[in-house]
């Protein structure tokens, strides 16, 4: 718009004031140098607190004056700075602020007090001179415009925030199902500087336009993670989620994409690219699954026995194979990096501990020509209840018979026996229980008489012992001194018996079950290459001798006077016994004292009273 000062016409009325002044101050001039310096003075003071003649602003005559009279013609002059508006542009919206709402107006006051100083620099003469220049020349102001730029600011700020967009973030997602990407979308930001200074410079002028347009910039935003990185993401994770196979003893374990995929993670990495990123540990499950069905224990070559219980020929014997899970586990994280690059994706070659047996198919073969049984124990038990009618006593001698102790290799009773279940065939047995036995006590009981029977038969070949423990109390069926019970409860303990084949050459043990009418026996034999070891013992040493007796109970439970027998008396005693080995050259292989602490059982005999 156009202010009206800039076009209203001054006045004739005005024409002849201002002359009048000019006149009348020019003529006060001359009187001044007229009359002298005192006159100067006095007209000096005749406009004293007015607006010196010739002074405007813009063409706004404000000669002769009072500052009051001058804001107020000022302020008719250019009332309308306030008419209009500016509008802001940007992102195809429009805001619309009028400048009344930003104060928009003419700096009156500090336009009135620069009036009032204009011609009057100086001192005395210097300052009436002055006064006399601008009558005689004029001196115009240039109008100033004034407005509330924080007004301003804060429009610019409400109408640039209603176009700022946050970017949004591409994604990517890995399931077992697969890789999928969520794209992302770019923001915009509006700029604040340019259209401020823009609207602040053509708000300070004049002549502004009744509609001032301002446009406010946008610049565009590239999110964080962009939908190309996240796709770049997504195909490097599909390189690396491909089936992969182990393969560990000529055999392949294929592991699946969809598996591998739980492994992975696609994230944003400190370089700026989206990456595949794999958990190291991840993988160690599935590695272990393929190391049970990998693990393979070692076993040894086994002798076919023919007629007359000689060896005619060898099974053949079998590696052990340990698969490392830690060392394939990296071999496998190693080889799924490798693929980010788009490498060939080669099987995984796992690491495998391969574990020969004590006793190879070839040392067997060697061996089986000069076998011979250099080894036998039997021992005697009643057919009853106490063994499970000998369940309990043959089903053990019957798993330990083929069994091939290696060199070095040492026998454990209960590794060599299957699992102890009615299923395969044991019963309830005699037990020692709280010092007295109870005929059907525990499931496997008389078992004890098969770890007794091979105990001796390994102690007479002369062979290095280990575990052994008599019984509560003296068995005469047993060599005296020279029981070993085994036994497994249900508190977790465990007792064995064990011996080391500590010769070069394989021992096979041969395991026997016998019966004669109600009488049953278990023997073992034991084959090797004879090796020149004789096997001596002391006589027992006995001590400490306590003697039983023998008692009698009555009980309801059986009819009256009917006798039962359910406890033998047996002497407590301790013994021990020594063994002396010796090799070919009569060298002491070993000798050990086996000391057995036997207890003392009273005799226990039912007589019915019912």
């Amino acid at each position: 718009m156009t202010a009206k000062a800039d076009t209203a016409p001054r006045s004739r009325a005005a024409r002849r004031t201002g002359a009048r002044f000019a006149g009348a101050f020019l003529a006060g001039v001359l009187a001044v140098l007229a009359l002298g310096t005192g006159a100067l003075y006095a007209y000096d003071r005749e406009y004293e607190g007015r607006i010196l003649p010739g002074v405007r602003v813009g063409s706004v005559d404000l000669s002769g004056l009072a500052p009051a009279d001058a804001r107020s013609r000022l302020s008719a002059a250019y009332g309308e700075l306030d008419d209009g508006e500016l509008v802001l542009v940007g992102g195809g919206r429009t805001t619309a602020v009028s400048y009344a709402d930003l104060g928009r107006r003419l700096d009156v006051d500090a336009l009135v007090d620069a009036a009032v100083t204009t011609g009057r620099t100086g001192e005395g003469l210097e300052r009436v001179m002055s006064g006399a220049r601008t009558a005689l020349r004029g001196i115009t102001l240039e109008p100033r415009v004034v407005f509330d730029m924080e007004a301003l600011a804060g429009r610019i700020e409400d109408a640039a925030a209603r176009l700022d967009r946050e970017p949004k973030d591409a994604g990517v997602g890995v399931s077992a199902e697969g890789i999928t990407v969520t794209w992302g979308e770019d923001g915009t930001v509006a700029d604040r500087q340019a259209p401020l200074a823009a609207a602040a410079a053509a708000l300070a002028q004049v002549d502004v336009p009744d509609r001032l347009e301002v446009a406010i910039p946008i610049s565009r935003v590239e999110p964080w993670i962009t939908t190309a990185e996240a796709q770049a993401g997504k195909a490097a994770g599909e390189r690396i989620a491909r089936d992969v196979d182990i393969v560990a003893a000529g055999e392949a374990y294929t592991i699946k994409a969809s598996t591998i995929r739980t492994w992975l993670r696609i994230t944003p990495t400190v370089d700026g690219r989206v990456a595949p990123v794999l958990n190291v540990t991840a993988p160690t499950d599935t590695i272990e699954e393929i190391a049970e069905a990998v693990r393979q224990s070692p076993r040894n070559a086994s002798f076919v026995i023919g007629d007359n219980n000689k060896v005619t020929g060898v099974n053949p014997s079998r590696e052990g194979r340990t698969l490392d899970v830690p060392a394939t586990t990296k071999l496998l994280t190693d080889t799924l990096r490798a693929r980010v690059g788009d490498e060939p994706a080669p099987a995984v070659e796992a690491a495998v501990t391969i574990t020969k047996p004590a006793l190879t198919t070839e040392e067997a073969e060697r061996a089986a020509p000069l076998m011979t049984r250099i080894s036998t124990w039997t021992t005697y038990f009643p057919i009853s209840e106490k063994n499970g009618l000998g369940a309990n006593i043959w089903i053990p001698a019957e798993d330990i018979d083929g069994y091939v102790v290696g060199p070095g290799e040492w026998f454990d009773f209960w590794k060599a026996t299957g699992p102890v279940t009615r299923e395969r065939g044991y019963r309830d047995g005699g037990a020692i229980i709280n010092g007295k036995t109870e005929p059907q006590g525990a499931l496997a009981g008389g078992i004890c008489s098969t770890s007794t029977t091979l105990f001796n038969a390994a102690l007479r070949a002369g062979f290095q012992m280990g575990d052994r423990r008599n019984h509560y109390y003296y068995i005469d069926r047993y060599p005296l001194g020279l029981d070993a019970t085994v036994f497994k409860s249900s508190s977790g303990s465990v007792q064995t018996m064990s011996w080391r084949n500590d010769t070069k050459y394989p021992v096979l043990v041969r395991g026997f079950r016998i019966k004669d009418g109600n009488a049953g026996y278990v023997r073992f034999d034991l084959y090797s290459v004879p090796n020149g070891r004789t096997v001596s013992f002391s006589n027992p040493t006995v001590k400490n001798v306590k003697p039983a007796t023998d008692t009698i109970q009555e009980t309801s439970t059986l009819p009256a006077g009917e006798r039962k027998r359910i406890e033998y008396p047996v002497e407590g005693k301790d013994v021990w016994v020594t063994r002396t080995v010796r090799d070919a050259n009569g060298n002491v292989v070993h000798r050990e004292t086996y000391f057995s602490r036997y207890a003392v059982i009273t005799g226990i005999t039912l007589v019915g009273t019912g």
